[in-house]
């Protein structure tokens, strides 16, 4: 076992952008964490969407919601912009999985329909 304490092992320092200290400050505050849980979720979110692709127009918003809390700059008519356009497509996904629904009931009782008639 090491004399180490466990506080002082596995620390990696980070030089930081102007501003970026204060975000993640403000970041770890809103989600009830220490700065360094905060950036040890969000790595641990980073190594985790890596390694696989949205899947769905929730978890692309999760990751835009991501990109945009990480570029303060950008202005708020823009933000909302891609907020709108995100809602228009989350609306077009529902009516497009509420029609492969429908579809699929259909194929499945001509199916069932099909299999009684033999």
């Amino acid at each position: 076992m090491s004399d180490t304490p466990t506080r002082d092992q596995n620390k990696f320092i980070v030089r930081m952008p102007d501003g970026m200290r204060d975000l993640l400050r403000t970041e770890a505050e809103r989600n009830n964490r220490s700065m360094n849980a905060e950036v040890i979720a969000r790595l641990e979110e980073s190594f985790e969407s890596n390694n696989r692709a949205p899947s769905s127009i929730d978890e692309i918003a999760k990751s835009a919601a991501r990109q945009l809390t990480n570029a303060p700059h950008i202005p708020i008519r823009d933000r909302e912009a891609i907020w709108s356009l995100y809602e228009t497509i989350k609306l077009e996904e529902t009516r497009n999985i509420r029609k492969f629904m429908t579809r699929l009931s259909e194929v499945i009782a001509d199916a069932e329909e099909r299999s009684a008639k033999k």
